[in-house]
């Protein structure tokens, strides 16, 4: 009789001490940063998608970067509406005006991160057996005319899309290497989950699909250059199969192959590509007139499609759009006359997706800019390319790398490597050279450390966990792409002494680790003795950080 109390007396402790652990959990998300929504805007939708929707008059809940999807799905199931919840995107946003020709213009810069396949840097690489794929982030670019509210105004929106390489692909997250082995950890001979990945594309986007692939062509010891010849073979069989309009445009190149070119050029080359690229796809560009006016809509021209994307052609081919209810609220009922929608997407990846990649977007940003500021009539044809080093343009790369920051420690763990935009705003390169290390070190740190509980965490929020009775606990699980089961129930006693044992040896393995990843930099980069005594201090706080953690055993063991 005692023994069955003490039994469940024992289990009712183990059930509360997994309950606050799933708690403290999801404590780690912090909802107050990098999240955004809005009462009157789908803001989950691209401009055009938004406009395709009001045409239809049916509002498209398309969940892929609402976050809070999981947790409202029941209320939407109960309701069978979506107006009692609000969409929380998490990604980037940032709206600015700027002034061109004594003309005033608001450009704003949305990331939408995927909730599919989300998480860390070396937990989430490559590509799922749906074709979802790591760091899947869709960015706009909008810039419309600044008037005064009730008087027509044009409008002109340009995606495109980053995202991990499609391909069954990890690295193993090493605290003793810096640079852990790229491993191909399945063979998918005919490329099944990377043409479900393309095929999304296309259906999100239409054609045609231009892939821009940064990675390293030649190294000492192969890693990414395994990358590039199996994405290559990937690409031809794929385009085998497929009509010669809507085979996948594969772009090549290495921005680290000739590491002593100018930052300069470098951006001239990416943005030679990102002007066969816009061409290609177009962007989208309408004129915007209060219903109240709609005498104005007859000196409009009409809209104009080509036969790319014939999804996008048929929910854009009326010229009168009125918007629905929602825009009523914000800035009153509207007529939208069409000139041109986008049709097809650029796809730009590196390893991560985050540092080579940053300047590749930002380089097809200034280029669409400069489009876009034609289509609406604030620069003409003869000067429509935008200077690189010109304040405009300074300034759009200030956003593009607070951007790029934002996403990087969303994935990474760390600022983003900007050695190009340090380069092109003529910064010291010993400030560069000292930066760019301690980011390596803190990137080093977080990952080995500290995202296996980011992925938890991320895991349970989006409902990709779900705590079952009697099941295993989140915990007992490997923290991999498919969570395989390691244990099934542990008790609180192994739990804690598990955890003891792993802390105390993190002290060791993170002394050894972090010094290891300071001499690597150290042969990357000469360093004066100034800089060695910066970065140091920087490499030595994670340290100090887990010997701390050991001393507060009990409070993480809950």
């Amino acid at each position: 009789m005692y023994r069955g109390k003490l039994q469940w007396c024992s289990d009712v402790i183990f059930y509360m001490l997994n309950e606050t652990r799933y708690i403290k959990l999801l404590r780690k998300m912090d909802l107050t940063k990098d999240y955004f929504f809005s009462y009157s805007y789908h803001i989950m939708l691209s401009f055009q998608k938004n406009l395709s929707n009001s045409k239809t008059g049916v509002a498209i809940y398309e969940t892929m970067f609402v976050w809070n999807e999981f947790l409202t799905r029941e209320i939407h199931n109960q309701l069978q509406n979506t107006h009692w919840t609000v969409a929380l995107v998490y990604g980037f946003f940032k709206q600015a005006t700027f002034k061109i020709s004594s003309q005033d213009f608001i450009l704003t810069l949305i990331a939408r991160r995927s909730r599919h396949y989300a998480g860390t840097r070396y937990l989430k690489r490559g590509v799922n057996e749906k074709g979802r794929v790591a760091n899947d982030v869709e960015t706009e670019q909008i810039v419309f005319e600044d008037v005064p509210e009730g008087s027509p105004f044009g409008a002109t929106s340009v995606v495109q899309n980053r995202g991990s390489i499609p391909l069954f692909w990890s690295q193993e997250t090493s605290r003793l290497n810096v640079k852990p082995d790229i491993i191909l950890s399945r063979r998918d001979f005919k490329f099944e989950a990377t043409k479900l990945h393309f095929e999304d594309l296309v259906q999100r986007y239409g054609n045609p699909i231009i892939i821009l692939n940064l990675i390293k062509t030649l190294e000492k010891r192969p890693r990414e250059m395994i990358l590039r010849a199996e994405f290559a073979n990937a690409i031809e069989f794929l385009n085998k199969d497929l009509p010669e309009d809507d085979r996948l445009r594969f772009l090549h190149w290495d921005i680290n192959k000739r590491p002593r070119i100018k930052a300069k050029m470098a951006l001239i080359r990416l943005s030679d590509v990102a002007a066969n690229a816009l061409e290609l796809t177009g962007f989208l560009h309408c004129q915007l007139i209060p219903t109240s006016r709609t005498e104005e809509l007859q000196k409009l021209s009409p809209v104009s499609c080509d036969d790319r994307g014939d999804h996008v052609k048929e929910d854009l081919d009326e010229m009168d759009v009125e918007m629905g209810n929602e825009c009523d609220k914000l800035r009153g009922a509207y007529c939208v006359k069409v000139s041109s929608v986008q049709n097809g997407v650029l796809r730009t990846n590196c390893v991560d997706c985050l540092d080579r990649t940053n300047v590749g977007q930002y380089a097809y940003g200034l280029v669409a800019l400069s489009h876009q500021l034609h289509a609406l009539g604030f620069v003409d044809v003869d000067n429509i390319n935008i200077d690189s080093h010109s304040p405009l343009a300074q300034d759009l790369m200030q956003i593009y790398e607070e951007m790029g920051d934002t996403l990087s420690l969303q994935y990474g763990g760390s600022a983003a490597h900007n050695k190009v935009f340090s380069e092109m705003r003529g910064q010291w390169k010993a400030t560069t050279r000292s930066q760019e290390i301690i980011r390596s070190v803190q990137r080093f740190y977080r990952n080995a450390y500290m995202d296996p509980g980011k992925q938890d965490a991320i895991n349970v929020f989006l409902g990709h966990f779900q705590p079952q009775e009697g099941g295993p606990a989140l915990w007992e699980l490997n923290p991999d792409q498919h969570y395989d089961v390691r244990k099934h129930g542990s008790s609180p006693t192994a739990e804690r002494s598990r955890y003891e044992s792993h802390y105390k040896a993190d002290l060791a393995i993170a002394c050894f680790s972090l010094l290891n990843c300071f001499f690597y930099c150290l042969k990357v980069t000469l360093l004066n003795h100034y800089l060695v005594v910066i970065v140091l201090c920087h490499c030595f706080m994670p340290v100090i950080t887990v010997s701390l953690s050991c001393n507060h055993l009990t409070d993480m063991k809950v």
